[in-house]
């Protein structure tokens, strides 16, 4: 908007609010798009994955209220909140687990006997374990946001805003 001429204060001020909206806006994105890439690193590194659909389902969205500006980092997926924050030692439902043996196509053998272990019998072994030690975390998000927190606020101290 070069050279326009404003016909109030107030106009002056609704277009200066709006530039820095814009400013502000843009800068979120790009903090948003680093974080969700750097995460996907971290995910794969980690060697977080299943199906992939933590992974697949990693991103970020920039909600906009009246308000506030609020940038979310996360995977949208159900067992999020197990990937992220582990789960403390408990017993777990024994069919996702039967699931999980399924798809990973796991094969064990008795270390007495030789022989071969069903998958109800793998998915049960697994079961007592997660009883007895529970399931680490890994917030690779919280990890690449400590990680790059300098970066960060530089970004937003960097923000340039013109009319």
């Amino acid at each position: 908007m070069p050279d326009r001429d404003f016909t109030s204060p107030e106009e002056l001020m609704i277009e200066i609010y709006r530039a820095i909206y814009a400013a502000l806006e843009s800068r979120l994105h790009l903090i948003g798009s680093t974080i969700d890439a750097d995460s996907r690193k971290e995910i794969l590194a980690q060697q977080i994955y299943d199906k992939g659909d933590f992974h697949g389902n990693t991103g970020y969205l920039l909600q906009t209220t009246d308000t506030a500006m609020i940038l979310r980092v996360g995977s949208n997926v159900k067992h999020e909140p197990f990937v992220l924050g582990g789960k403390v030692p408990s017993w777990t439902p024994i069919a996702p687990l039967i699931a999980w043996v399924e798809r990973k196509h796991l094969s064990w053998t008795d270390k007495e006997t030789g022989k071969a272990l069903t998958v109800a019998e793998i998915a049960y072994l697994i079961r007592g374990k997660i009883k007895r030690e529970g399931i680490a975390a890994h917030n690779v998000f919280a990890s690449v946001i400590s990680n790059r927190e300098q970066w960060i606020y530089q970004q937003l101290n960097d923000i340039e805003v013109s009319l």
